[in-house]
């Protein structure tokens, strides 16, 4: 089974709530071989709403055939489809595959190097949006408030290479997260209310309010 235990622990999620055995074989039956970081994230944590549909989305299990195209298996997308995410169907049969987003399901450009990472850093994204604790607006940062947060907060490891120009994650504890997109843009938030206002002390005050 895949460690999901860095998305568990930002969302305070304590028991599995995802698509049963029987809904992925359906899949399987369409698609033949899945990764098996997709069948374990599909099944653990796959009907989370907070995690999955906050503001991006996870395609549903009885969707996926209808999103796909002649090469890629789109699991999910962006709110207002501005964007798509995808698996290679010649990668399907690796556990870990790389991710690829599309504008227009013709160009596809690498997104993240595995599965896992895709999952993780798009956690991050919409913890941004679905934690318990946020920032009511997006900051403008100049390069040197951007240096103060790389100095001051751990980087996440994970990240997007392609949509918003990239984004970059960061926070000093498990439960938050600052995002770092377009290369000078951030928003933040916590599960925990001490945390947010450790953050936000300081945050609030480095840029200008969007």
């Amino acid at each position: 089974m895949t460690d999901f235990s860095i998305i568990k622990k930002l969302f305070h999620i304590t028991e599995p709530n995802g698509f049963s055995n029987d809904e992925i074989q359906i899949v399987k039956n369409n698609f033949g071989n899945l990764p098996q970081v997709f069948v374990d994230y599909y099944t653990e944590l796959g009907k989370i709403q907070k995690l999955n549909n906050t503001q991006d989305s996870l395609v549903a299990v009885d969707r996926l055939i209808n999103y796909a195209t002649d090469e890629y298996l789109i699991f999910y997308t962006e709110n207002q489809h501005a964007c798509v995410w995808g698996i290679h169907k010649d990668d399907l049969s690796k556990d870990n595959p790389p991710v690829y987003m599309s504008f227009d399901e013709k160009e596809w450009n690498l997104e993240t190097e595995t599965l896992t990472d895709f999952f993780t850093a798009m956690a991050y994204l919409q913890a941004g949006f679905g934690l318990d604790f946020y920032s009511e607006c997006f900051y403008e940062m100049d390069d040197k408030a951007l240096k103060f947060i790389d100095e001051n907060f751990k980087n996440k490891g994970v990240a997007f290479k392609q949509w918003a120009d990239g984004i970059n994650f960061y926070g000093n504890h498990e439960d938050d997260v600052i995002i770092v997109m377009s290369n000078n843009q951030i928003f933040y938030s916590s599960n925990t209310e001490k945390h947010f206002l450790e953050m936000d002390k300081v945050l609030s005050k480095l840029g200008v309010q969007l």
